[in-house]
């Protein structure tokens, strides 16, 4: 049995034509080709400058006593502008913004911003989003009626995980959002947050869905506060989108107790 009795004229020619799609520009050799005997030469790196900070550039943040005095969101939006000078503001291609909504049912408290929300310019952006939508759905609750804060307003360069000295250069500008704003709970998604916000660097599977306080410098009465999973994360394994539904539902029963 021959190749062309297995496939058709049309098969032949489609496979032809794909070929032709993909690039390919010649048949094989005859000649079977050792590889491995031949000798090419290295590709030249191109060299990289290393990227350091200068001494006025460290990581902290310029305006935390702007910040402290603000006294609402214009002014502390403006206060925050000040927070451009950060190395993480001169690599990222958006600055996220929060989305804040007067009387909102709750404060939501997002993760670093990934590569959707950094092209976008929008929280929970792409696939974040979607999901998100899916599990506030879950409890007759829509995105436009919270408010959506980042714990960083920028993501790091190359994705890169953010270190300890930038969470806590943008922690003043969190704590002060929700001074001002004086949600009735708050609930943060992924692990960044919840560590900016309570200082706490026990693994987010043991602390979410439980409840705990969180206070500005003894400022004003402490607030609630709800950790739970990033929307990505629930794709991890079956339980993690079991304990999430367990959060939504601790999240409802709180809801329905200011209607």
């Amino acid at each position: 049995m021959t190749l062309q009795s297995i496939l058709s004229r049309t098969e032949i020619l489609a496979a032809l034509q794909v070929q032709c799609e993909w690039g390919v520009d010649e048949v094989l050799q005859e000649d079977v080709l050792n590889c491995l005997e031949i000798v090419t030469q290295p590709l030249p790196q191109r060299p990289v400058a290393p990227v350091y900070l200068k001494p006025q550039e460290k990581v902290t943040s310029p305006s935390v006593g702007e910040i402290e005095q603000a006294q609402d969101i214009a002014g502390l939006m403006r206060a925050g502008e000040a927070l451009d000078e950060l190395f993480l503001a001169r690599t990222a291609t958006h600055r996220l913004m929060p989305h804040l909504v007067e009387n909102a049912p709750f404060m939501l408290i997002g993760e670093v911003p990934d590569a959707d929300e950094d092209r976008s310019g929008h929280l929970f952006a792409g696939k974040a989003g979607g999901i998100l939508d899916r599990m506030l759905a879950s409890i007759d609750v829509k995105r436009s009626q919270i408010s959506i804060v980042p714990a960083l307003p920028w993501r790091p360069p190359g994705g890169r995980s953010v270190t300890a000295q930038e969470m806590m250069a943008c922690r003043p500008f969190l704590l002060k959002i929700i001074e001002i704003c004086q949600p009735a709970f708050v609930v943060t998604m992924g692990v960044t947050p919840l560590r900016m916000l309570t200082e706490q660097t026990a693994m987010l599977s043991r602390v979410r869905g439980k409840w705990c306080d969180i206070s500005n410098n003894d400022k004003h009465a402490s607030i609630r506060l709800l950790p739970m999973r990033h929307p990505l994360q629930l794709a991890a394994s079956p339980s993690a989108r079991r304990n999430a539904w367990q959060d939504m539902l601790i999240l409802r029963q709180e809801l329905s107790k200011t209607k």
